[in-house]
């Protein structure tokens, strides 16, 4: 079956260094992403200066998202011209991810945890993930070649100078379909360590209608590529 998703050689759900098609995987699919949500129609830019991190400062909620005691959700849109999207801030984790330009402009909805709160997230990487997003979209995109800078993943439970590894997995028409993965050395922010890069998973990539995914982050480097 020919799938409308176009994968390249060597991020976000995280789905960079462009994608590039490996066997599926064999864990669960990714939920459906419903929750109530007021939808952010502008891009968040949250800039993550490299300076002394308070004790006691966290990453901000994302405007309107929803917050329960397994996971943060959000309802934003992808903007033309591309932009920050902001990440829903949960366990001391949140920020923003850079995204390429995308033709047409679309609404996501996102879910952010630390756990596999619903036992039904596919394990993409060895060991436990530090982080997981969900994305959902609403309607088919094609995100541009032109690989944004800036934003990242971050908090205090992130180390800067230590190397994350993200994966990425979309759900086309019922199938999994998994991305190589790509990795980067986390830098120092006002919220703690930043994990940046992870927005060029998306670079270059057609998504289909009702397409659904997940980008998950994991402590060490097990991935050859760079973000």
């Amino acid at each position: 079956m020919k799938l409308n998703l176009r994968v390249g050689p060597v991020l976000v759900m995280s789905a960079a260094v462009s994608f590039a098609g490996c066997a599926a995987h064999t864990g669960g699919l990714v939920p459906s992403l419903t929750p109530a949500a007021t939808q952010n129609q502008s891009s968040v830019t949250r800039p993550l200066e490299p300076v002394p991190v308070s004790p006691d400062a966290v990453p901000p909620n994302c405007k309107g998202q929803k917050s329960t005691q397994q996971y943060a959700s959000d309802k934003e849109k992808l903007l033309s011209k591309g932009g920050n999207l902001c990440i829903p801030a949960f366990g001391g984790l949140g920020g923003s991810i850079a995204y390429p330009a995308v033709n047409p402009p679309v609404s996501i909805s996102l879910i952010s945890s630390t756990t596999n709160y619903n036992h039904k997230l596919p394990s993409l990487g060895s060991g436990s993930a530090l982080f997981y997003l969900q994305i959902a979209f609403t309607t088919g995109t094609t995100f541009a070649n032109n690989a944004r800078a800036g934003g990242g993943l971050t908090g205090k439970a992130i180390t800067a100078g230590s190397t994350y590894t993200a994966y990425a997995q979309a759900i086309i028409l019922g199938f999994p379909v998994n991305f190589k993965p790509c990795y980067t050395v986390a830098t120092k922010g006002k919220y703690g360590g930043v994990i940046g890069g992870v927005g060029t998973l998306l670079k270059g990539q057609a998504v289909p209608n009702n397409t659904s995914g997940i980008i998950e982050i994991y402590p060490g480097q097990n991935a050859p590529a760079k973000c």
